[in-house]
């Protein structure tokens, strides 16, 4: 009688076999995709975080650059890799081919920066923007198209990801340099950029450098030129509306589009610059032809505001250092 018993608590112990085994797989299986998401997501935050550090040392770049503050770097020159030299810019880059290359990080002084897959960065510069330009201001068009949306960057950073099928990346050096379609999927080598494609011929992580915040940083190198140095001694401008205020004890008044001189009594218009000793001295401001851009607003004779984009900036006399 009581071996129904028994075979019932056998029969449960293996039911309970079973299912700790099937949790145990399940658990498992879980456990993996869950570290196997954990690693991607790892990666895509190293690739990110890196695109991203190459962006910001590539704007502050332009902005820095002196006498012709927006001009940008060519890619990396193939020559140097594998030297001491590896990461340097290219002197000069006036083809298109010329302007697609792993990014010039050590002339941008970023050490060198990979993605998440352990690929080095490469980029992208839009004509206008790199040597051997002679003049760049606001109006200069960035011709870089992304996703069939024409002008929409100045320059593009990609991260390549892994190899693709029918890429191959051997190690690169000077006579063997990297090419571009062993790195950029699509239609990315030619230079007809797609942010996103079929994941079997696409693993691109572009991020681009669009007209507006390339002009954002660099609006402000101009318009504290147009007001006058903080570093020249007070009472002893060389040139803009600091200078004027120390003749003439008043800020100019503004002038007509494409004038440069002021008309009695005009309060807003645009930069009276005839009368701010640039065009004599032949600054980069003139010879770049940021002067007849830049807004003018006289608030009273000794408060002024200029407008360059969506950046102003107000002027106050400097008689003291640091200056307001």
């Amino acid at each position: 009688m009581k071996r129904p018993a028994l075979k019932s608590r056998q029969h449960g112990v293996a039911l309970l076999g079973l299912v700790f085994v099937l949790v145990t797989i399940v658990l498992g299986t879980f456990l993996s995709a869950w570290n196997n998401r954990q690693a991607i997501d790892s990666r895509e935050r190293a690739t990110y975080a890196a695109i991203q550090q190459a962006k910001d040392a590539l704007i502050g770049y332009a902005a820095a650059y002196s006498g012709t503050p927006g001009r940008l770097p060519c890619p990396e020159n193939v020559a140097s890799i594998g030297t001491q030299l590896e990461g340097q810019a290219q002197g000069s880059c006036s083809t298109a081919a010329s302007r697609i290359g792993r990014f010039p990080w050590r002339t941008l002084k970023t050490g060198k920066l990979i993605d998440g897959d352990g690929s080095p960065l490469w980029y992208a510069l839009s004509p206008g923007f790199s040597p051997p330009t002679v003049a760049i201001n606001s109006n200069t068009a960035g011709q870089l198209s992304v996703d069939n949306v024409p002008n929409a960057a100045v320059a593009i950073i990609i991260a390549p990801g892994p190899p693709l099928a029918g890429q191959q990346r051997n190690e690169p050096t000077a006579s063997n340099p990297p090419q571009a379609s062993d790195y950029l999927d699509l239609t990315n080598p030619a230079g007809i950029f797609v942010s996103s494609g079929p994941s079997a011929t696409f693993n691109d992580r572009i991020l681009a450098i669009t007209h507006a915040e390339l002009f954002s940083a660099v609006s402000r190198i101009v318009l504290a030129e147009v007001m006058g140095l903080d570093d020249q001694a007070p009472g002893l401008p060389v040139r803009g509306l600091r200078r004027y205020f120390t003749e003439n004890s008043s800020f100019p008044w503004a002038s007509n589009p494409g004038s440069g001189s002021q008309v009695a009594n005009l309060v807003s218009g645009k930069l009276p610059y005839n009368d701010l000793n640039y065009l004599g001295n032949s600054t980069w401001l003139n010879t770049n032809g940021w002067l007849s851009l830049v807004g003018y607003t006289r608030i009273s004779a000794n408060k002024a505001q200029i407008q360059l984009g969506t950046t102003t900036m107000t002027v106050f006399p400097c008689t003291t250092l640091p200056c307001p």
